[in-house]
């Protein structure tokens, strides 16, 4: 790939193919070429689409009015727990059923639909069920972990390969990867993507969304995949609504809460000083900084732990030809733990959740906007790691890496992962805004203008 594609952002993309300056063809083959220099460091693809992808490419772009294909000419990479026709749903997992999808899922339909050009399948940690991601290894330092589950394409888009792609987030499978591979991921408010063609992991807390190297990559793939499903149950019937409505509206005269307890109170020291540096920013900015208390959200864990591990369990249990035995062995104790919890653990964890779901409708019910944390309490861990610290605990390295993304899934709100600067050890660092659910364009806005302030997207691994 020549040095100008390694990081362009959509709209740069779309000014270029327009303008008859770059043909999607030459784009392609420019990301094909970037995957022959890099992929053998970051292991980021499950599959990789060579000869469909130029032959899309190859295609006159539709007739009718501007915008009717919006990602016309734009390859994107899609997590490998997304069926796409006539490609194995690998699941990251030997035991995965050797069958092809015979359609596309949902959400890439409509990115065809748009116009893009799927380059590939991207890794996955197995079912999704993890965030370790293996063999999958950060760009910024390949003895490090990209985060997970939704690994491979965080790398990919942070390698230069691809400017933006579809993950899945349980318990922050997209922006855990996206802070740690340093760049930006949008787990939307419940219901507002469909899930309808993706493997499951836990129908209450599950969530499709895109990550991207800027807001503005992030938001393009987001308006093309929102929208009610009618064969996805859970799918939202709410209108999307314009998610650019607050694009320009800046940090000014927003009241941002910051929620000590929990989310800041067990940080490695160097992503508490970015923390800081990030919400003296947006204060600079003309915010109102407020102090604020999440009730009820240390409950958080336990909910994901016993909802995600009976419903993972129950999905399981209906797939067919499936071979556990040759699962991964954190796969196959999570799903065990999730068979041996009784109904009323269950009902007991849905309890909890109504309540952390109350706490968090008391928080933006009081003058509040928008809540920011840090999105992960440390920077990237070595890889293989099975253990981390967090708040001079040790813990497995799935609790200690989603701690502080649990809370949205649990409530279904949207939240963000923005780029916020580096740490000591010279990797990522993001920065998570959450709003009300329903606030998308709220929660896109406000990290949009704080990563203008921030600009860290201008820095890329030297790989």
């Amino acid at each position: 790939m020549t040095e100008s594609l390694v990081s362009p952002t959509i709209p740069q993309l779309r000014t270029l193919i327009d303008s008859g300056d770059l043909a999607p063809v030459g784009l392609v083959r420019s990301a094909l070429a970037r995957i022959s220099q890099v992929e053998d460091k970051i292991q980021a693809f499950a599959a990789i689409f060579a000869d469909e992808a130029l032959a899309v490419a190859q295609q006159p772009q539709p007739d009718g009015p501007p915008g009717r294909a919006p990602l016309w000419g734009i390859p994107v990479v899609v997590k490998d727990i997304y069926d796409v026709a006539g490609y194995r749903t690998g699941n990251g997992s030997l035991g995965a059923p050797d069958h092809l999808a015979v359609r596309d899922s949902e959400a890439v339909r409509r990115l065809r639909a748009a116009g893009a050009i799927i380059l590939g399948k991207s890794t996955t940690h197995e079912y999704a069920y993890g965030v370790n991601t293996p063999p999958t290894r950060n760009p910024w330092s390949l003895d490090r972990i990209p985060g997970g589950s939704s690994g491979g394409t965080g790398a990919a888009i942070a390698a230069g390969i691809t400017t933006a792609g579809l993950g899945t987030d349980t318990g922050g499978s997209i922006r855990i990867p996206a802070a740690l591979c340093g760049v930006t991921g949008h787990k939307p408010t419940f219901g507002l993507v469909s899930r309808s063609g993706v493997s499951a992991l836990s129908s209450t807390l599950d969530h499709t969304g895109p990550l991207g190297r800027t807001v503005d990559d992030t938001v393009a793939l987001l308006e093309v995949i929102a929208g009610h499903d009618p064969s996805d149950p859970y799918s939202s019937t709410a209108p999307v609504g314009d998610l650019r409505s607050e694009y320009d509206r800046g940090l000014d005269g927003l009241t941002v809460g910051v929620a000590e307890k929990y989310f800041c109170d067990r940080l490695a020291p160097d992503v508490a000083a970015v923390f800081d540096d990030a919400v003296r920013t947006i204060e600079g900015a003309g915010a109102t900084i407020k102090s604020v208390e999440f009730t009820d959200v240390e409950l958080c864990p336990g909910v994901v732990d016993v909802v995600c591990g009976v419903e993972a369990a129950a999905w399981h249990a209906m797939q067919l030809g499936m071979q556990p035995d040759k699962f991964g062995s954190d796969v196959r104790d999570a799903l065990r733990i999730g068979v041996a919890y009784t109904g009323v653990e269950y009902v007991e964890a849905l309890r909890a959740r109504a309540a952390v779901i109350a706490g968090m409708d008391a928080l933006f019910g009081s003058g509040t906007d928008l809540l920011i944390s840090p999105t992960i309490a440390m920077t990237a861990p070595p890889y293989g790691s099975t253990q981390v610290e967090l708040g001079g605990r040790t813990v497995s390295v799935l609790a200690g890496i989603n701690a502080l993304t649990v809370p949205a899934n649990v409530t279904g709100m949207p939240a963000l992962t923005v780029p916020a600067g580096f740490g000591s050890d010279g990797l990522p660092v993001g920065v998570q805004i959450m709003g009300p659910r329903g606030a998308d364009a709220t929660v896109l806005g406000a990290g949009r203008a704080f990563e203008a302030l921030v600009d860290c997207v201008a820095r890329t691994p030297a790989l």
